[in-house]
């Protein structure tokens, strides 16, 4: 990738806007200090000199002139680079001129320039003299005052101010490369990976490492969003073979019942039973394609339009309060943890949310023995709420767990109890819309599923590589 790729990335733009900013603010802060400064060193000079001539008038006053001839003369602050003193007489001839850089005549007339002041030099050497005189008895006195020193701390400074500028603007510009690059790194993993979705390969995912920014989380999302696809395609892969695996026993003794009773040997009330058989077989299948089309209405999300804001700790003792007395009928026992206070509400629709809970609550009472202890509990966890439905029964297999989230699967293989192993995916596909995640666990002993509802996804951060809440495994490398 050549340099003119980078320079033309937004994070470089960012980046060099960024910088051109700050030299801008810098430059305008800088340029007032300047000023002020040299106001400020200015209206000392003057002060300075004003005060030394006014000091060497009076000098002359109390001492006389040649005493004050004699008193320059010796004194050495007055023969350096940065002060000067010139007399002349009365007839402006020149009398003493303690200056080598600057001749009489130009340091006189400094006196007819703009504030009083000469530039001297050129370039970085370029400063500036003021000047002040006064008359003596026998003439006129002349007090210069340079300021040399102030102007090279001054260059010096410019100097060090435009090295500043130009390496702040050149780290500002780097990093912006930096950062360009890092992001189209992760842009070209983003597009890589959905190329490779899909050409079919639904194992693919996003995986570049940390730290955690905008394009980490917008890949999280994206292998969500792919997870969610994969288990979409795979359904209507399977839902063809599962209906014709899964249905092929009911149509089976659908077509022997229909077939005994067109053989006319029945007799009137064996022949009402087969009818009523069938009647209940075809009952049954219909009670599975509503289901099958259930589950594809949920995983579709065409219902969360309906969505309101739904308070849980209502919604489950609303049905604690209807289930109760079936539990204590069915010779279990219930026990709740509900808080006191609210924890807070889901958007969501209420009548969905509840045939979620109470699926599992009859599971629970279905599967478990006499006796059984059954648990409905919610607590605020961080980032969200969590509602779990335990209990103390047989619970299922570790390696089972994973098969619960399989349309007509049943842990009872002989199938002696009622159900078309519908009713777990059913759920999970109602927890789904709903932005929520299923998980099941072991009570030690029974089982215990847990449903948590995000609440505040800022509160949480993802991580690429996690096993996902839903059961379900995400596999964060580009291949696997």
């Amino acid at each position: 990738m050549t340099v003119d790729y980078f320079v033309t990335r937004p994070q470089f733009k960012l980046a060099a806007g960024v910088a051109l900013l700050f030299v801008i603010v810098s430059s305008f802060l800088f340029s007032t200090f300047v000023l002020n400064s040299n106001e400020e060193m200015e209206r000392h000079a003057v002060t300075r000199i004003n005060r030394i001539r006014d000091s060497l008038v009076a000098y002359e006053k109390r001492w006389g002139f040649d005493r004050l001839l004699q008193f320059v003369k010796d004194t050495d602050a007055w023969h350096d680079d940065e002060a000067l003193i010139s007399i002349v007489d009365a007839g402006d001839r020149s009398v003493l001129h303690t200056s080598s850089e600057i001749s009489q005549p130009d340091a006189w007339g400094a006196l007819g320039q703009p504030h009083q002041s000469l530039v001297l030099g050129k370039g970085f050497r370029k400063h500036r003299l003021f000047v002040a005189s006064s008359p003596l008895s026998q003439g006129r006195l002349l007090v210069g005052q340079s300021d040399r020193k102030a102007s090279v701390y001054r260059n010096l400074l410019l100097t060090s101010f435009a090295l500043l500028n130009a390496t702040a603007m050149a780290s500002l510009l780097l990093l912006g490369m930096i950062f360009s690059r890092r992001s189209r790194s992760r842009i070209e993993a983003m597009k890589s990976a959905l190329a490779t979705f899909t050409a079919g390969d639904f194992d693919c995912r996003i995986n570049f490492p940390g730290p955690v920014d905008a394009l980490y989380e917008l890949a999280y999302a994206i292998n969500a969003s792919l997870e969610h696809t994969k288990v979409l395609v795979q359904n209507l892969n399977y839902t063809s073979s599962d209906i014709a695996h899964n249905l092929k026993k009911p149509m089976t003794r659908l077509r022997q019942r229909l077939e005994l009773a067109s053989n006319g040997d029945l007799g009137r009330m064996e022949f009402k039973r087969k009818i009523e058989g069938a009647l209940e077989e075809i009952d049954s299948l219909i009670a599975t394609f509503e289901a099958l089309l259930n589950i594809g209405q949920l995983q579709s999300g065409d219902m969360r339009s309906r969505f309101v804001d739904v308070d849980i700790t209502a919604l489950l003792t609303q049905i604690i309060e209807i289930y109760e007395p079936m539990i204590v009928d069915s010779g279990h026992y219930l026990e709740t943890a509900l808080p006191a206070k609210p924890v807070g509400t889901v958007r969501g629709d209420r009548e969905l949310l509840m045939e979620m809970f109470v699926n599992f609550i009859e599971n629970s009472i279905l599967h478990c023995q006499s006796g059984t202890t059954i648990r409905i509990g919610l607590q605020r966890v961080k980032g969200g709420i969590n509602v779990v439905i335990s209990d103390n029964g047989p619970g299922v297999p570790s390696s089972e767990v994973e098969n619960l989230y399989r349309r007509f699967y049943r842990l009872d293989a002989s199938r002696a109890k009622p159900g078309h192993g519908l009713g777990v995916p059913c759920s999970v596909a109602i927890a789904e819309l709903h932005g929520a995640v299923v998980e099941f666990g072991d009570n030690k002993p029974g089982l215990a599923v847990t449903i948590y509802f995000r609440t505040d996804p800022a509160a949480e951060t993802p991580q690429l590589g996690l096993r996902m809440r839903s059961g379900l495994r995400v596999v964060p490398v580009s291949k696997r």
